[in-house]
């Protein structure tokens, strides 16, 4: 499974949040986790887009008239 940017992005996001868990002041140490938590959603959330998107591949259709099914265009 490949890891999208964006995923990658907030995932880090939470590990840098957890991080600062220590130099925190005791009673801001909940915005880590909150926000830890919120990145942690948001990576999940553009994982799961990217992973419904990456299957999805619109098909190429050629014709094989220069002009469609109908035949070559005529121009005026």
């Amino acid at each position: 499974m490949n890891l999208g940017r964006r995923s990658a992005f907030f995932g880090g996001l939470a590990i840098v949040c957890l991080l600062l868990w220590e130099p925190t002041p005791p009673e801001y140490r909940w915005v880590n986790l909150f926000a830890a938590a919120l990145a942690l959603v948001w990576a999940g959330a553009a994982a799961l887009e990217d992973r419904s998107l990456g299957r999805w591949r619109p098909s190429r259709r050629r014709s094989t008239s220069a002009g469609g099914p109908s035949g070559p265009v005529k121009r005026a």
